[in-house]
């Protein structure tokens, strides 16, 4: 059931998402034009309470990856910013979650620039939250510079659910010690649950600098 929904749901976004791009883009005289709207076409109500056999399902879904794909490449190369966001909001999870390999490849193809960049921070970003595990493994994959951006990125978004996991994974790749992060990060966490921080840092090494920087601002989120 959730495949025959997502079929569904896919048309709809990339319909609105096409729909919503080239009325931004479109020439100005001809958004002008008044035009009488055709009248919409009777529903067929047997073929929407119909639902695909496995076989259409499984037939279906190479094409319908295919198209999450060139919705993606399209908004990159499209410079539009309020396209993009569409496309990342609602395209990119789709993918993510049934063909990551398809993505993993799109960036690998990407050029060099914005575009590129913003693809890369937005996999990490979604990519750790649906899938930790395959997200590290992607990011270790990574060249240097795009490996540590990728990283931030996605330590902050998982510091929002779990600061612990958060923490686990800037120390797996050497991120937020030199700029600050780790220590904002744990001082949020003691200010909106001590209780949580105090118990996580109770576990750390005692003794080292670290652990004392990290309980000092433990001790300074409890006291806001």
């Amino acid at each position: 059931m959730r495949v025959t929904v997502s079929l569904a749901a896919l048309i709809a976004v990339l319909t609105a998402v096409s729909a919503a791009h080239f009325s931004v883009t479109r020439d100005a005289d001809e958004s002008s034009r008044q035009s009488a709207a055709p009248a919409p076409a009777p529903i067929d109500t047997q073929m929407m309470s119909s639902a695909p056999s496995a076989k259409e399902i499984a037939f279906a879904a190479p094409e319908r990856d295919r198209q999450l794909a060139l919705a993606i490449e399209r908004a990159l190369v499209s410079r539009d910013s309020q396209y993009l966001e569409t496309v990342f909001n609602f395209v990119l999870p789709e993918l993510l979650r049934e063909e990551p390999e398809r993505v993993v490849a799109m960036f690998a193809q990407q050029e060099p620039g914005e575009s590129r960049n913003a693809l890369r921070d937005e996999v990490a970003r979604q990519w750790i939250m649906k899938d930790r595990d395959a997200a590290i493994e992607w990011m270790s994959s990574l060249e240097q510079a795009d490996r540590t951006a990728s990283v931030i990125i996605a330590t902050r978004a998982l510091a929002a659910i779990n600061p612990a996991q958060a923490i686990t994974l800037a120390d797996q790749f050497g991120v937020g010690s030199d700029d600050g992060s780790l220590e904002h990060i744990v001082q949020i966490w003691a200010a909106e649950k001590p209780d949580e921080a105090v118990r996580w840092i109770e576990g750390q090494p005692p003794g080292e600098p670290r652990t004392a920087q990290l309980r000092a601002r433990i001790e300074h989120g409890r006291s806001r």
